[in-house]
């Protein structure tokens, strides 16, 4: 697909100034094709379209995810959202009292939540105080040899500050620590490549950067890493199509993560959006990147604080103000849509957006 057509193919354009990706990306309409062309044949054909759409276990998508972030398809599993991934990464993990997990102050919720629920257990979560500037260095001073898992997000959602990876791999493969890496704010938008970050778990749901449906996600497990998985259900035995509760063998493929029925629709339209990105990943990575300098530059220009360092900059640019949710108000009353997060207001521009768009945005965030 060109991508200098792209921007017609997503309706929101023709009314809204759309820079809120980090929050809820507008479907582009292959994607949305895809999705309905589903449903539609369900409505039509019932079970038989089911049927032929899970004939090969959903390898299709699988293929579609892996090819966007350099894994096997055997490594990848759909999963309904970033929580349900982190869930299964934090309960399938063998934990004992005294062990570590490290996390930091900058997470969205959903890194951080399900490992409180361990803290019970007498495992200690370390959710490291730190700020944009000094994430890596605070992170990585966390880590010790009680550590066990490191949770943290590729790009920040309130800061926009893109992490330093594979130094946070190093010093946890030193001592036998596993990454878990919430790809979220940057799958779509960036060139995630799970091989070369080298982390061992990667989750993401599929409505912000990659522009799919909600109720689409995938994890990316490394090979070998959690056989046996935590939640077991219908889908967990290899032979699940014989509908026996007298015998269950457990699956070993990705399908072990996904016990129950997955939202088909959302992650065939996660599908198509995965082949489209994947085609252009450096000219997406590329423009994505200027567009956020662009805006830190402009916000800058105009006398701005901006909270996201342009040398760790993502998509995601973070402009302070003293009313974060009455400038976005009044944005939003301009057709420009953005986010009030934590002390500014968010911007996010994908790579079919315009630098029109972002100037329009600082200009409103500078009158406000």
């Amino acid at each position: 697909m060109d991508l200098d057509g792209f921007r017609d193919l997503v309706p929101i354009t023709k009314k809204f100034k759309y820079l809120n990706h980090a929050a809820i990306s507008p479907t582009p309409l292959p994607v949305l094709f895809e999705t309905f062309n589903y449903l539609y044949r369900v409505a039509q054909l019932g079970a038989i379209a089911v049927n032929e759409e899970e004939s090969d276990e959903f390898l299709h998508i699988r293929v579609r995810i892996a090819n966007l972030i350099n894994s096997s398809p055997e490594e990848v599993s759909l999963i309904p959202n970033t929580s349900f991934g982190v869930n299964l990464v934090a309960h399938g993990i063998p934990l004992e009292p005294g062990d570590k997990v490290v996390t930091d102050s900058l997470e969205f919720p959903a890194t951080v939540f399900p490992f409180v629920k361990l803290a019970k257990k007498g495992i200690k979560v370390s959710v490291v105080k730190t700020r944009p500037e000094s994430l890596e260095e605070d992170i990585i001073g966390e880590i010790d040899e009680r550590t066990k898992i490191v949770s943290v997000s590729h790009v920040s959602f309130n800061t926009g500050v893109k992490l330093d990876v594979k130094r946070i791999v190093e010093k946890a493969k030193k001592v036998g620590a596993y990454v878990l890496l919430d790809v979220i704010q940057s799958a779509g938008a960036l060139n995630v490549d799970v091989r070369e970050l080298g982390a061992d778990f990667a989750v993401a749901g599929g409505y912000k950067w990659l522009m799919a449906p909600q109720g689409s996600g995938f994890i990316y497990v490394r090979r070998g890493l959690l056989e046996d998985p935590p939640f077991y259900g219908w889908k967990s035995t290899r032979e699940y199509l014989m509908f026996d509760p007298t015998i269950f063998e457990l699956e070993k493929g990705p399908r072990r993560f996904e016990i129950g029925t997955i939202d088909v629709a959302s992650n065939l339209g996660l599908a198509k959006s995965a082949e489209i990105l994947s085609q252009h990943k450096g000219e997406i990575e590329r423009r994505v990147l200027e567009l956020s300098k662009i805006a830190i530059e402009m916000a800058e220009d105009k006398g701005m604080e901006v909270i996201t360092p342009k040398e760790k900059r993502s998509g995601i640019v973070v402009v302070k103000v003293k009313e974060p949710r009455k400038v976005a108000e009044r944005l939003l009353q301009k057709n420009i849509v953005v986010s009030p997060r934590g002390e500014g207001v968010r911007i996010s521009a994908h790579f079919y957006n315009t630098e029109e768009e972002i100037r329009d945005a600082i200009y409103g965030i500078a009158s406000s």
